[in-house]
């Protein structure tokens, strides 16, 4: 026991270091006005790959498209998944990446930005809609989008990765207040004492149940109430633990769940992930876990940008 909590202890530990670490060198390279922003992409990619799933993949500086000839302002990072959709449309130095493809946009910025300018790239992104057409051979037989309920739309997670300075926690709630709604996590330069700052993490949505987070990334439907989770299998496993007389053992083996007795329902919340004084470890856990409930991959809509691409040389 001794020895698993000094291995969580130097993880931590390790983190904080790296947090320290990497935004010394974000602010070095803005100091270098030739190679600011590409070098600190290229950070901010490190830092990603990092903590990021290797069946992603990330890109820097693409455009995301969809099946309706909308394309996206300049993503600086994409992470997006080949393994089920390996369409990166390049033109010259330019990726294209379907909408289908993709699950986490990046927008990277030094320590200046309009909130005008990061809405109006947040809407870029929002404006691209996915198609439930895509076919494909499952388990039990062919299957099309619009007859799987897990595979009707996705939305990428959206992070603004900045260098803005930030001292009173009053400032960072406006800025919670400003962007919370464009962006899904915040990453932001925050004064800790006279001369420490580290790179802290914002989000608006934080107390809102995974349900909730599941809609909103899947529909896009940011819902009024706090919706809980209904999981898979729920009636069976509540009728033979209450047949058992087993709910004290069931419910304190799985304490870390926050189930409803009646229902079986999941009301964790993304707060529920935060690891308090150390916001590195707190945003790993945050967007792997989003990760996990976006439908991503989509099964890609063959016949849609074929469509798009047959209008597109009608009219060249």
């Amino acid at each position: 026991m001794e020895l698993g909590k000094k291995a969580y202890s130097n993880i931590m530990e390790n983190y904080n270091y790296i947090n320290k670490l990497m935004l010394n060198e974000l602010k070095i390279s803005s100091e270098h006005d030739g190679l600011t922003g590409n070098f600190r992409e290229r950070s901010w990619i490190r830092f990603f790959r990092s903590i990021i799933p290797l069946k992603y993949s990330l890109s820097q500086g693409v455009k995301i498209i969809d099946s309706e000839e909308n394309v996206s302002n300049e993503v600086d990072i994409a992470v997006y998944d080949e393994q089920y959709t390996p369409y990166v449309f390049q033109y010259d130095e330019v990726k294209y990446i379907p909408i289908e493809a993709v699950a986490v946009v990046i927008e990277c910025k030094s320590t200046s930005y309009t909130r005008k300018d990061l809405k109006n790239w947040s809407e870029s992104i929002d404006s691209l809609k996915s198609k439930p057409t895509g076919i494909a051979r499952m388990v039990q037989g062919y299957s099309v989008g619009i007859t799987n309920p897990t595979q009707q739309a996705t939305r990428p997670i959206k992070v603004l990765a900045s260098l803005k300075k930030y001292i009173r926690d009053t400032a960072v709630e406006n800025v919670k207040g400003e962007l919370g709604d464009f962006f899904d996590f915040i990453l932001l330069d925050k004064q800790e004492g006279t001369d420490q700052s580290i790179i802290d993490v914002i989000v608006k949505h934080e107390d809102k149940s995974l349900g909730w987070w599941g809609s909103y990334l899947n529909s896009g439907i940011k819902s009024d109430t706090n919706s809980s989770l209904k999981l898979q299998f729920i009636e069976d496993k509540l009728q033979k633990i209450k047949s058992e007389g087993e709910e004290k053992e069931f419910f304190d083996n799985y304490s870390e769940l926050r189930l409803n007795s009646e229902t079986l329902l999941l009301d964790n919340t993304l707060k529920d992930l935060k690891v308090e004084g150390n916001p590195l470890i707190t945003l790993n856990l945050q967007l792997n876990q989003l990760l996990m409930l976006i439908n991503n991959p989509m099964l890609f809509p063959h016949l849609a940008y074929a469509k798009a691409f047959n209008k597109a040389n009608l009219n060249l």
